[in-house]
């Protein structure tokens, strides 16, 4: 029966390789490494030199060095380790000789095997929270792994082997001087010398052994090294061709193409930054047959990881010593920049209706008092649940402004003025009552007359004029839908002629009534992975028709959607922490190519990501995310509207946990949130800035200064990719390995007299709701005197004390992670 050798290189300087996988049918191979195979889902069967065995979840197998083997399974997820051992130089003994065995689907004793699977859930839980150090990490828990085998699985038996100890002893010596030598010239000639061999039995011998032809596994080796060194943009592709040792770029492009179907060029602009880390995705499929599956099956290991390190936790690294800035010096009677502060030019509710809910007018009623929006995003003006339209038996249509009414002389009574929105579809206006979005089934189709919708949109903005003044309604802002980029499936239509058609159409309708009343558009949906081009394609038709908006509405979330099966349904955050920063550069700029410029920038949506059951949304990451993305564009936008006010939205069904990762500033029963927290900082900033950088931002008023300092972190890759592989309800911080405290030293100056300095500060000791709830053993009962208890204590912590200059004004402050700070120096009278 025919076999083949697998292929295996291993990182630099690292004798361990690792995946994570499923698979179906892997024919017979074998390697020289030990390979640790754990089931942790369905079954395998697995046969090891001709014996087969039936692996069940939670079975451990180890293949001993050149045992041949085949693996079967229809959806069995596994975990599989590959040992190198010529890598282990500092143990004396030759465990390279040492057989092993380690099968718990023969030997009817489980609990032998605990400890090599409290090991292995170590070495997944540390290289998902990895950090610069997880080398030395990874290292030692091979030897601890070795150490067990060694001790309670070595045996006396030999191994029973299809090939003989005289051939495997040349194979070896031949694969390790191919895999050391790869990027210098080899030729079958030299090898076929050196082990006293005539070419042609050499190419016999060496085809028969590998079940390849050598010139074929020397390219397959040049390969692998050659994908991994693509990923290093510094390296021009005729340096990778000839550091992998092809004869030139052009033998390299096409030994690339055959084997990937694509060119080097191609594959690398398509794999910018990636990285290939501890846990391995493959990228030679035809030669490796562990593949990396993203997403499919995090749950199971997950329920490994827990399970197996339950009677001997992990403490992951907690690297709070603290990062130190220079001194900063901060010109105290510099020329400051005048601030707008636009990050309150908006604030939203996901649906109109919902401002008719108590709890929404109740947290409405504490944002305008303890901070002051001026304009409300929200969707839904002429839902049916708003009962505007109908239409008679004779299709004669009737309206009832009652609840719009309600909605708009609330919003004013707490000086808030609408953007009217006009959404969505009413139902006995609507051109197809199956398309249907969210748990209120909300009909995004365009309308089945337009004639009638303009003269709906007629009626209702006369009705406006009439009720609140020309003068008032001047002051508001009208557009048409809300995310006509998305998918047909979402706010999108079939075209983009079909919005273009419906936006000109409304736009003409309010301008006829008064030219004066603003009317911008068009919500376009931009996140980090994405250009803009569907914004600029509309303002490009826009100007076309005489129709340019009189401002732009967009919406910004650091997300993206990945194609997963066909379909755009994974939902990944950034993996960089300046991708915000990075959107306002390539909007601002477009718009300055495009000549519209001057046209005002309404950032009505913006967020981390659009999940309502981001975990992280409850935590003081968000605070620390607003206050940093804030701060570093401070007023380049006219607004940033944060999306959402209240997780109390009709969206999707209402979770029962109190904390459930909702996009609001408040919780559903309207308890401040850290994010929350931070607008209210942001809130007390002074008119002028005089410094800022990394961490901070200082401003100056009449009464003094403000210093508003954040200890951002961001998230690593693997939550990133939408994966929680330790995240709870309890525990929601695990996916920031690197997270330290930050020092900062400032000296104001010229400053003289004593100052009274006030601290406000919101971590995970004050302030934040979700970790003083957590404090108390677990989630709360929910009841009005826990809820109120909660609300009491989940406040900023306050503090004050007298300081004194004499020219100089020094401040410190040392910063946990995720923390805000204000510090506000207050002059001395007189």
């Amino acid at each position: 029966m025919e076999y083949r050798h697998e292929v295996i290189t291993f990182p630099k300087h690292l004798p361990i390789k690792f995946f994570l996988h499923r698979i179906g049918h892997v024919n017979r191979h074998w390697h020289q490494s030990l390979e640790l195979i754990i089931n942790i889902k369905g079954n395998v069967q697995i046969t090891v030199n001709n014996q087969t065995y039936e692996l069940g979840a939670g079975d451990i197998i180890l293949i001993n060095s050149n045992a041949v083997h085949e693996l079967h399974a229809d959806n069995a997820t596994m975990i599989a380790l590959q040992i190198k051992l010529e890598l282990l130089k500092e143990v004396t003994m030759d465990i390279q000789k040492i057989y092993y065995d380690c099968n718990s689907a023969s030997s009817g004793q489980p609990d032998r095997f605990k400890n090599i699977k409290r090991i292995v859930a170590q070495i997944l839980k540390y290289n998902i929270h990895s950090n610069e150090y997880i080398d030395l990490k990874n290292v030692s828990l091979v030897y601890e792994l070795i150490f067990e085998l060694c001790s309670n699985f070595s045996s006396d038996e030999k191994d029973v082997h299809s090939h003989s100890q005289e051939n495997l002893d040349r194979i070896s010596r031949i694969l390790d001087y191919v895999n050391s030598k790869y990027g210098d010239p080899i030729s079958l000639q030299s090898i076929a010398k050196a082990e006293y061999l005539s070419v042609p039995y050499f190419s016999k011998y060496f085809k028969h052994s590998m079940g390849m032809s050598f010139s074929d596994y020397l390219k397959d080796i040049r390969l692998h090294h050659a994908v991994n060194d693509l990923l290093n943009e510094a390296l021009t592709i005729d340096k990778v061709a000839a550091q992998n040792g092809f004869p030139n770029v052009r033998s390299f492009v096409v030994a690339f193409t055959e084997k990937y179907g694509e060119l080097p060029s191609a594959w690398r602009k398509k794999n910018a930054g990636a990285i290939l880390g501890s846990i391995e995705a493959t990228k030679e499929k035809s030669v490796n047959y562990y593949q990396d599956e993203p997403l499919s099956y995090y749950e199971d290991i997950t329920a490994f990881i827990e399970s197996n390190l339950d009677a001997a936790p992990v403490h992951l690294p907690e690297h709070l010593g603290s990062s130190r800035t220079a001194l900063i010096e901060v010109p105290a009677e510099a020329p400051g920049a005048a601030l707008r502060h636009t990050f309150k030019n908006f604030i939203g509710v996901s649906r109109a209706k919902e401002v008719l809910l108590a709890g929404v007018q109740q947290a409405l009623r504490t944002a305008q008092e303890e901070i002051g929006f001026k304009y409300i995003k929200m969707h839904s003006l002429l839902d049916d649940d708003m009962m505007v339209y109908s239409e008679d038996a004779g299709g004669r249509a009737s309206y009832n402004f009652q609840f719009i009414d309600m909605v708009f002389d609330f919003l004013l009574s707490i000086r808030l003025k609408p953007l009217v929105q006009f959404s969505f579809m009413p139902k006995q206006l609507a051109s197809n009552l199956e398309k249907t979005v969210f748990y209120n089934q909300i009909n995004t189709s365009p309308p089945k007359s337009m004639d009638k919708w303009k003269q709906l949109i007629r009626a209702l903005t006369l009705h406006l004029i009439q009720r609140y003044s020309l003068e008032e309604v001047r002051s508001w802002l009208f557009c048409v839908w809300n995310e006509p980029s998305s998918s047909n499936l979402l706010f999108g239509f079939s075209n983009d002629q079909i919005f273009n058609k419906l936006y000109q159409e409304t736009y003409e309708t309010v301008k006829q009534i008064d030219p004066s009343l603003p009317f911008g558009g068009p919500a376009a949906f931009s996140t980090y992975n994405k250009n803009e081009d569907w914004l600029f394609q509309f303002l490009t038709f826009s100007k076309e028709q005489h129709c340019t908006p009189d401002f732009i509405t967009i919406h910004y979330y650091d997300i993206d959607l990945w194609n997963y099966n066909g379909q755009d349904n994974q939902l990944n955050l950034s993996p960089v922490s300046h991708s915000f920063t990075e959107f306002v550069d390539r909007l601002k700029q477009r718009l300055l190519a495009s000549g519209l410029d001057s046209l005002p920038v309404y950032l009505t949506e913006w967020n981390s990501t659009v999940s309502h059951k981001d975990l992280m949304s409850d935590t003081c990451f968000k605070s620390a995310y607003i206050i940093k993305n804030l701060t570093e564009n401070y007023d380049r936008l006219d607004a940033f509207g944060y999306w959402l006010l209240t997780d109390l939205h009709e969206e999707n069904l209402l979770p029962q946990q109190l904390f459930h990762g909702g996009l609001g500033l408040f919780t559903y029963n309207n308890i401040k949130k850290p994010s929350y927290h931070a607008f209210s900082f942001l809130n007390r900033l002074g008119n002028e800035l005089i410094a800022s950088g990394d961490g901070y931002f200082i401003t100056r008023s009449h009464t003094g200064f403000q210093l508003l300092l954040h200890n951002y972190h961001h998230y690593d890759e693997v939550y990133a990719q939408g994966v929680s592989i330790s995240i709870s309800y309890q525990e929601r911080y695990s996916h920031f390995p690197a997270k330290a405290r930050k020092e900062f030293n400032f000296e104001l100056s010229p400053a003289q007299g004593t100052y009274e300095l006030v601290e406000h500060l919101v971590n995970q000791q004050f302030g934040s709701a979700f970790d003083n709830e957590i404090s108390f053993s677990g989630a709360m009962g929910n009841s009005a005197e826990e809820m109120n208890y909660l609300r009491s204590i989940s406040i900023p912590k306050l503090g004050r004390q007298q300081v004194h200059a004499s020219g100089k004004l020094p401040v410190q402050a040392i910063l946990e992670p995720f923390e805000i700070r204000l510090i506000e120096l207050v002059k001395p009278l007189g």
